[in-house]
């Protein structure tokens, strides 16, 4: 059945798949959120169950860890309520899930650590300072100084499918087919904790759906269970998350909080800024560094500032771990710097249009001392095209105008619309740099016919469509006729994340390239014919003492977004009524399929911004039942253009654009409409009239 399913263009579901003499594996978790001298009390099973625990994995010699401080199981110490503690084994997943339920635990209750934003030493689990300038020096000649704190909530990535894993063997390998975006990353913390050398491991990915970079690292964990039972009961194993466990205990998005103190001129122009900012990670997250360096380079937008001075931390709490969603860190740094441009415009007073006029980074300038600009960003050309989309003007001085009438929005319609900019960067501080590499191999084989292989995990039907269609394109080739052949690692070749659209695009890139070599010799050689390609890692971008090292802007593809609001002055629901996107990409290979993907991660991030927090300190099973996503009686219409794709032949990622654009633009649209800044996200209907009976 796995096979028959392998050799098909799409990928399977992890749901389907079976194997012969295959056994269900239920986690046993944590009830706690933080415990000492914790134990599994063992108990007496019905005959073909049984209970894995840390005992047994150190008996037989694996490892415990899968990654420098990740464990397999918390062994003697809880950390989050839901943290694996063991498994329970057998044939029939009803029954193992309520054995799980049913086992006994022996632990001493600690007193958990939930606050982050005053936060103990022991908490930080990575920290970050730049200084580039003068940054006290600027703010004693500034003409004035403000000062905000912006706050962003946690969030489900609602996956289309669960969490879980099914190690099996084919032949002298164990196979492990498990939706990550970072195969390799499966692979080798797989090898790590049976001890045996990566090449001996396959991972074969199964349908990923709309992942939202948060199938990154915790997929490993899971694969690593499985694959201990198999290695322990001698028997294929299958893990599978019910929709209650996958919404309780995998990671969501990391709640932030960012302080934004500026000094500029009597323009609204940036002459310092000096920031703080906290990302609160759970329990653990092995992508603290990236998620810190991120945000770091991102904090100033596509903004100029001559002196910066940063302080990031990562905060570890008792809480189930928090990463990405959308973006890798940088989308709280995009909503931060936009809500207090926002501000700006309020105090000085002018239009934020004016203040990001005045502050747009020009082409030749940089920031942090990083190298300049190659090109001008296209802040004018999208804001024109907004503004003649939206009838931005018009709109803007319309609802100005009603504000100033009705300041306490007793009276008529209740309305906002703003404009805002962001990008979205292919560079990455990952170490090591192979963490960057990816490979492609197409063959045109004597019937004409070409596969395509790579072991990136393409998260979605569009992807694979869109490699597709770019073969077909180079090759003049009918689509019917090239194959995608289905990602599996199982060599020692590092392998990138697919994160969102990122690391699609550079395969695309380098399909294109394999391709172009393959036509080369298509009429010279006899078939088959076989070309690869390969990524050469550029020098990684880097935070060194004075400057940041490289070109942050590298690959940029830019989007500007407006939006339009209406506020119920009953309720306080704010409610999106239109978003336009115009958006500078490169070349967009399949358009409608483009287009499809943006609207779904345009409602994806509006969740962001209107949607019900997901709060790990006091969420339980009955939450689940009543978890709030926007309703599809509110989407708004949306309307989005491309720029500039039939100047260029080459792609730009665009899946974080609207996770970089939409909650900004959101939030100042609602400013204009209500006359207050609440500065933070979500926002529910409550929490506005609540401000607004304040004034």
């Amino acid at each position: 059945m796995i096979a028959k399913q392998q050799n098909s263009e799409s990928l399977p579901l992890l749901t389907t798949l079976s194997v012969p003499e295959m056994l269900s594996a239920t986690v046993i978790r944590s009830r706690t959120a933080k415990a000492i001298n914790l134990q599994v009390v063992p108990s007496k099973l019905p005959a073909g169950y049984r209970m894995i625990t840390p005992k047994d994995i150190e008996e037989e010699g694996y490892g415990t860890y899968y990654s420098p401080n990740l464990p397999i199981f918390a062994n003697g110490q809880a950390h989050y309520r839901g943290e694996p503690l063991g498994l329970i084994v057998g044939p029939d997943p009803v029954t193992c899930d309520e054995l799980a339920q049913a086992v006994e635990l022996s632990y001493e209750d600690q007193e958990p650590q939930f606050f982050w934003e005053s936060f103990a030493s022991s908490q930080i689990a990575y920290r970050k300072t730049f200084v580039y300038g003068n940054p006290d020096e600027a703010f004693k000649k500034a003409a004035r100084v403000e000062k905000g704190i912006y706050h962003n909530g946690v969030f489900d990535h609602h996956y289309s499918e669960p969490m879980g894993a099914l190690a099996t063997w084919e032949y002298d390998k164990m196979v492990v087919y498990c939706a990550s975006q970072w195969p390799s990353h499966v692979r080798d913390a797989v090898a790590t904790v049976l001890r045996v050398p990566a090449a001996d491991i396959a991972i074969k990915t199964t349908e990923i759906g709309t992942a939202l970079d948060g199938r990154l690292w915790l997929p490993s964990q899971v694969a690593c269970l499985a694959a201990l039972a198999a290695r322990l009961c001698r028997k294929p194993i299958k893990i599978l998350f019910t929709r209650k466990e996958d919404y309780l205990y995998t990671s969501k998005q990391a709640r932030s909080s960012v302080t934004i103190k500026s000094a500029t001129d009597n323009n609204g122009r940036f002459l310092a800024l000096d920031i703080v900012m906290i990302l609160n990670i759970g329990a653990y997250n092995p992508m603290a560094e990236e998620l810190v360096n991120q945000a770091m380079a991102a904090i100033t937008g596509s903004y100029s500032c001559p002196s910066i001075r940063i302080e990031a931390y990562a905060v570890k709490t008792n809480v189930v771990p928090l990463g990405a969603l959308g973006s890798i860190g940088s989308s709280y740094a995009f909503f931060a710097i936009e809500a207090h441009i926002n501000h700006l415009a309020k105090v000085l007073p002018k239009t934020p249009a004016e203040i990001k006029s005045v502050n747009i980074l020009l082409k030749g300038h940089s920031n942090f001392g990083a190298e300049p600009l190659e090109t001008e960003i296209p802040f004018r050309r999208i804001t024109e095209k907004l503004e003649e989309l939206s009838d931005f003007k018009r709109k803007y001085a319309s609802y100005e105008l009603v504000k100033k009438r009705d300041p306490g929005c007793r009276e008529g319609v209740v309305r906002g619309i703003a404009i805002t900019l962001g990008y979205q960067s292919d560079r990455s501080f990952f170490k090591p740099p192979a963490m960057n590499s990816y490979t492609v191999e197409v063959a045109l084989d004597r019937t004409l016919n070409l596969t395509i292989n790579t072991h990136g995990a393409a998260g979605s039907p569009s992807v694979r469509a869109m490699w597709k269609t770019t073969a077909s394109r180079f090759l003049s080739m009918d689509e019917k006729d090239i194959h995608l052949l289905p990602p599996v690692c199982n060599n020692q070749n590092q392998c990138g994340p697919m994160t969102l659209s990122r690391g699609a695009t550079v395969v695309n890139q380098l399909i294109e390239r394999a391709c172009r070599a393959l036509q080369k010799r298509r009429f010279r050689e006899s078939l088959p014919i076989i070309a690869r390609a390969q990524t050469r890692l550029p020098p990684r971008v880097t935070w060194e003492q004075n400057s940041l090292v490289g070109q942050p802007f590298a690959g940029a593809s830019w989007c500007g977004t407006a939006m339009e609001i209406q506020v119920d002055r009953l309720t306080g629901e704010a409610r999106p009524l239109c978003v336009w996107m115009v958006i500078d990409a490169g070349r967009i290979v399949i358009p409608d399929r483009a287009l499809s993907s943006l609207r779904a991660s345009i409602l994806n991030a509006l969740n962001l911004c209107i949607g019900e927090e997901f709060c790990p300190e006091t969420v339980s099973e009955e939450n689940y039942l009543y978890q709030r996503v926007i309703s599809p009686s509110i989407y708004p219409t949306m309307q989005i253009e491309f720029l500039g794709s039939e100047r260029t032949t080459r792609s730009k990622g665009l899946g974080e654009l609207p996770f970089a654009t939409i909650p900004p633009a959101f939030y100042s649209a609602l400013t204009q409409a209500i006359g207050l800044e609440p500065k933070q996200l979500p926002l529910q209907g409550s929490d506005i009239l609540k401000r607004l009976e304040e004034e």
